[in-house]
């Protein structure tokens, strides 16, 4: 491993989330660079998972990358997160092909909120990466605000507001609500 510090997280991050921000800034503490990946980025690297078992649905996934991409960057930028931050797909889901997109000695953070979260780190572990986790308590999900969109509920609280702000150029809740309603 280099002298650098390279810290890795990874999600759907559909949408990208105040957790997820914390998330970020925490794995970020004390790195020099922090990658951010973004999983389920391409729709062929997508697979079912037994310990969550609609990750690979459509309704969970209503955003492209490059959407999720600009979540990601402009909420991170305006939190003044202190290193250097990069953004790529990964795809958890396929380790033969981590390597294409995480430096093999990446720190891999992993926020442990449920059985999935176990799996993805010792997933990782099991294919040599440096892991580090730290249990926590969801307080907020990407699920719960994909529903009140769809419902026409308060969400945009959970989110930083350049998240709001990106959903609204994209149509963002339409979007969920078709999905929801079978049209998407």
């Amino acid at each position: 491993m280099s002298d650098r510090e390279l810290a890795h997280v990874h999600g759907r991050f559909q949408p990208f989330h105040r957790e997820h921000l914390e998330y970020a800034a925490w794995a970020a503490t004390g790195a020099d660079e922090l990658l951010v990946g973004i999983t389920n980025a391409d729709p062929g690297h997508v697979r079912p998972e037994e310990a969550d078992s609609s990750r690979h649905d459509p309704e969970h996934n209503p955003f492209r990358y490059h959407e999720r991409l600009r979540m990601v960057r402009e909420a991170i930028d305006a939190a003044g997160v202190d290193c250097s931050v990069w953004i790529a797909p990964f795809p958890i889901n396929r380790p033969e092909l981590w390597e294409h997109y995480a430096p093999a000695d990446a720190v891999h953070y992993v926020n442990v909120l449920e059985e999935w979260h176990r799996v993805k780190a010792r997933r990782l572990r099991e294919h040599g990466r440096a892991v580090v986790t730290k249990a926590g308590t969801r307080t907020i999900s990407g699920t719960d605000i994909r529903n009140r969109m769809a419902a026409g509920d308060d969400w945009e609280g959970d989110v930083p507001d350049e998240v709001v702000e990106v959903l609204e150029s994209i149509d963002g809740v339409d979007r969920v609500r078709a999905l929801f309603e079978g049209e998407g």
